[in-house]
């Protein structure tokens, strides 16, 4: 009886797994007869990387708690095209924000024998539990958003052999509820705002600063809304606010702030169907989706702060090869805030040119690049150039 259930258990762990992973279609296997990519990469990966699970393959899990959003999807189509490019096999895991699993999930992936694990948004108290023991199975591992502390918290030990990166998560904070603040002629400023629940490491950093915008009284809460779910982030909010704003007249509140995109996109929605253009918003995130709504609506969405989200994927999977190649990188790495004012842009303005229009926005180029990468890349780049 014993061995049936732990057959049955096993299956079920396959299923999981399966079902879980969505694999970019360039690590697909090559059918037999055809030009392999293998045939180039392989040597070059034994020479650079040579400690893989898979003599010449480099596996990597990409591990996100929610990818719900513009933001989300340019992180992660950014990171597994630049694996890719360097002729890694990327897997990607989405766990739609189901933190209690997570366990069972960092298991599953770790019998996988990956090289290599992205891990970002894990949710409040599991990145200890869950990434100590694969850095035993000699995993090397990069974290984004996510504090790689015991129960996640800065005071206590720090996972050793992890770079930790993140966005400057105060600076975005701060420089959005300024910008809102600062478009006000008098003080305080009378604000509803979007609060998830405790427990999402970034959007915890951002109200910790909120609240001392309230300490300081520089704005006042007159109401605040926690979505209902998190699987239709931007109809949630937008219905929750509706039902809110019933509750105050015009003139009875002056701004929302909205510290993730999708927040601020159902509130875009909420204040356009009920006629409230008096009400202003500033927001955290960018992407192309949200300068199109910012500048459709650039008498309520006055600015939103942001970092490269592109940027972020292809940093993180730079930093996790370096790792595996034995370069020395940082214990950290911090992603700098800036200030997207919806006066700066146009309807030419994208997430491909925003470096020409937001001063100082960052591009990758020169970041954690080493030689051996433009080889890998310039291999698989050889092999499609090769038409077989």
């Amino acid at each position: 009886m014993i061995k049936s259930f732990s057959f049955i258990l096993v299956i079920i762990i396959i299923i999981l797994f399966s079902s879980s992973c969505k694999r970019s279609p360039e690590a697909e296997e090559i059918p037999p007869g055809t030009f392999s990519k293998r045939a180039i990469i392989e040597p070059l990966i034994k020479r650079i990387i040579p400690e893989t699970k898979t003599s010449g393959i480099v596996k990597i899990a990409i591990v996100r708690n929610m990818t719900t959003g513009d933001y989300g999807r340019q992180y992660q189509e950014s990171c597994v095209a630049e694996g890719r490019s360097m002729g890694f096999l990327v897997d990607y895991f989405d766990l739609n924000g189901d933190g209690r699993h997570i366990r069972e999930r960092i298991l599953q992936i770790a019998l996988a024998d990956y090289d290599g694990i992205i891990f970002s948004l894990a949710g409040e108290g599991v990145a200890y539990s869950t990434l100590l023991p694969q850095i035993d199975r000699r995993i090397k591992i990069v974290t984004f958003d996510n504090l790689p502390y015991r129960d996640d918290d800065p005071r206590k030990d720090e996972l050793l052999n992890i770079t930790a990166t993140a966005q400057d998560d105060k600076g975005l904070a701060d420089i959005s509820l300024k910008a809102l603040v600062d478009s006000f002629e008098t003080a305080p400023v009378r604000v509803i705002s979007i609060i998830a629940e405790p427990g999402i490491p970034p959007l915890d950093n951002r109200y910790e600063v909120y609240r001392r915008y309230i300490n300081e009284g520089k704005i006042i809460e007159v109401a605040s809304i926690t979505p209902p779910n998190y699987v239709f982030i931007r109809s949630a909010i937008r219905e929750a606010l509706i039902k809110t704003l019933e509750n105050y007249p015009p003139g009875s509140i002056d701004a929302i702030w909205a510290p993730y995109d999708e927040f601020a996109k159902g509130c875009i929605d909420a204040l356009n169907e009920t006629g409230r253009s008096e009400i202003k918003l500033t927001s955290i995130d960018i992407s192309s989706d949200n300068i199109k709504m910012m500048l459709d609506n650039a008498d309520q969405w006055i600015a939103s702060a942001a970092t490269d989200p592109s940027m972020a994927g292809i940093i993180n999977m730079r930093l996790l090869a370096a790792k595996l190649a034995g370069e020395s990188v940082p214990a950290a790495f911090i992603f700098d805030a800036y200030l997207v004012e919806t006066s700066m842009l146009n309807h030419s303005v994208t997430m491909a040119n925003i470096t020409s229009h937001i001063p100082g926005w960052p591009n990758p180029q020169g970041f954690f690049e080493y030689t051996w990468m433009t080889e890998l890349k310039e291999a698989v780049a050889g092999r499609r150039g090769h038409g077989h």
